[in-house]
C-alpha cells in the first residue's frame, strides 16, 4: 500500500497502524480496542480542555468588564471614582480651596487628631473667605477627647456644629456643586475609597438628603434634650436599631458609641420601666406613644415633604 493512499492516512490519523521497522514501506495494524479506548480517551481529554476554558469566560468577562467600567467612570460626565485615598484627598482639598459660597460635611465616624488638626487650618482659611460652613458629628463625638476642642474652636470662627443620635452617610458637599460620598458600588473597594460627583440633581439631591439629617441635629452649643418623656433622642435610636434585629456590638458602633454607653441606656431604661429583661424592653417600646419620629422634630415644626423641601 502506498504512502499517500487515502485510506493508509485515514488509519494513520485515527493511529490505527504503525511503521514497521523491519519491513519499510509496511504497516502493522493495532488492536482495534486499544485503538478506539486512545481516540476516546483523546476526545475525553480535549472535551474537558474545551470545557475549561468556557468555564473561565464568565470570569474573564467579569474582570474585563470592571476595568472596562473603571475606564468609563474615570472619564464620565458627572461622577468620578477614587480608589485611592490620597487622590479623593487631593480632590477634595483642590476643591475646597476654590470654594465661594458653602461647605457641608457630614462625619459619621470618630476623627483622629491629626486629621482634625490638618482640616482645622484648611477649614479657617475657607471662613475667613466668606464661606459658609455646617458639620455633622456623631453623639459619641461630644463626650471624645479631640472632636468637642475641634467644634468649640470652629463655633468660634463661625461654623455651625451639630451632632446627630442616630447613623448617617458620610458626605461634603462644597458650593452645591460638588460631593464626595462613600463608595457603595464596587465590591472589595479598599477602604476611604469614594465618589466625586458634580451632576447638578444628584448634588441637589445629596443636599436635600444632608438637610434632613441636619434639622434633626442637636446643636453644638445646645445642652442634649432631656425631655418629660421616658427615652431620650439616642435611647430611641438604641430601640429602633434593636427592633430591625441589629445585636447590641452593632448598634454600638453604628451609632458610634462605646458597649459601655449602649449598656448603660438599657440599664436605666429598664429601672426607670421597672423592667427586667431587653426582650421586655422591646416589647414596650414596640407599642409605647414615644414610638414616632415626631418626637424628633423640633418645636413648632410640621413634618418635611419630601417632593417640597427644596432650599434656597
Amino acid at each position: 500500500m502506498a504512502d499517500d493512499d487515502p485510506g493508509l492516512q485515514e488509519l494513520v490519523a485515527l493511529q490505527a497502524v504503525v511503521p514497521n521497522t523491519y519491513k519499510p514501506g509496511h504497516w502493522i495494524l493495532l488492536d482495534p480496542q486499544q485503538t478506539a479506548h486512545n481516540l476516546l480517551w483523546k476526545g475525553i481529554n480535549e472535551v474537558t480542555g474545551i470545557l475549561g476554558r468556557l468555564a473561565a469566560v464568565p470570569k474573564i468577562t467579569e474582570a474585563l468588564t470592571i476595568e472596562h467600567d473603571r475606564g468609563k467612570w474615570r472619564d464620565g460626565v458627572g461622577s468620578e471614582y477614587f480608589d485611592n485615598p490620597d487622590q479623593i484627598n487631593a480632590q477634595i482639598d483642590k476643591i475646597m480651596a476654590g470654594a465661594t459660597e458653602e461647605l457641608l460635611t457630614a462625619q459619621p465616624s470618630r476623627r483622629s487628631e491629626s486629621l482634625l488638626t490638618m482640616a482645622m487650618s484648611r477649614d479657617i482659611a475657607m471662613l475667613e473667605r466668606g464661606c459658609k460652613m455646617r458639620t455633622l458629628y456623631p453623639y459619641s463625638a461630644r463626650v471624645g477627647i479631640h472632636e468637642p476642642k475641634w467644634m468649640q474652636e470652629m463655633a468660634k470662627k463661625g461654623a455651625a456644629v451639630r451632632t446627630l443620635y442616630i447613623p448617617f452617610p458620610r458626605m461634603i458637599i462644597v458650593d452645591r456643586r460638588h460631593a464626595f460620598i462613600e463608595d457603595l458600588i464596587v465590591e472589595g473597594s479598599p477602604p476611604h475609597s469614594g465618589w466625586y460627583v458634580t451632576d447638578r440633581p444628584i448634588v441637589e439631591w445629596l443636599c436635600m438628603i444632608y438637610d434632613l439629617y441636619w434639622d434633626r441635629a442637636d446643636p453644638w452649643s445646645e445642652p442634649l434634650d432631656q425631655s418629660r418623656n421616658v427615652t431620650n433622642a439616642i435611647q430611641r435610636s438604641i430601640l429602633r436599631e434593636m427592633v430591625a434585629g441589629r445585636d447590641q456590638k452593632q448598634i454600638a458602633n453604628r451609632l458610634q458609641i462605646s458597649d459601655k454607653t449602649l449598656s448603660n441606656h438599657l440599664t436605666d431604661l429598664k429601672n426607670r420601666l421597672g423592667l427586667k429583661t431587653t426582650y421586655q424592653l422591646v416589647h414596650w417600646w414596640a407599642t409605647a406613644e414615644e414610638n414616632s419620629s415626631a418626637l424628633e422634630l423640633k418645636d413648632g415644626e410640621a413634618p418635611l415633604n419630601l417632593l417640597d423641601s427644596r432650599r434656597s
